[in-house]
């Protein structure tokens, strides 16, 4: 695969859970996880068969520092397991046996309740984002992967349609 020739250290990794691991009690437009590792959330019926994959919580850190000081309010994240939103797509990205190949920087983003962030908010997230991984004093080969929303919508007038193009 692409990811597989390019051998990347450090995936940031832009999802949106499920009403898994981040509930509407307290709901943020950006999370960003900083944590050495993250399980599979039990979505119902077990967590799925895969190991846990590792952070890159220095350059979560980093980058979480970078984004405030780049005035976008951010919401910070520990000890949470991540569901489908990202375990489907990444295992569908990268192979797996024993362990992930790669470490990741989690982005939550939260768009299931009102009101969710602006396309052009991300596209400045994306540019913020950009400053912050060149900024990191270590050399890091960072992949950035987005994920969700293209087959189907989880709100609105739409909600549960499913488009199979």
């Amino acid at each position: 695969t692409w990811l597989q020739q390019r051998q990347p250290d450090v995936l940031f990794y832009i999802f949106n859970d499920h009403v898994t691991s981040f509930f509407f009690d307290h709901y943020s437009a950006f999370t960003l996880g900083v944590d050495e590792q993250y399980g599979v959330a039990d979505e119902g019926g077990n967590p799925r068969d895969l190991p846990p994959v590792g952070g890159h919580a220095a350059l979560s850190r980093h980058i979480g520092q970078s984004l405030m000081a780049d005035e976008f309010d951010m919401s910070f994240f520990r000890d949470k397991p991540l569901d489908h939103g990202f375990f489907s797509p990444m295992s569908a990205l990268l192979p797996c046996d024993e362990s992930w190949p790669v470490q990741i920087v989690p982005l939550q983003v939260g768009v299931l309740q009102l009101p969710i962030p602006t396309a052009r908010r991300c596209y400045k997230l994306g540019q913020a984002l950009r400053r912050a991984i060149e900024s990191y004093p270590e050399d890091l080969k960072v992949a950035i992967v987005a994920t969700g929303g293209v087959s189907h919508q989880v709100h609105g007038e739409r909600c549960g349609f499913n488009n199979p193009e």
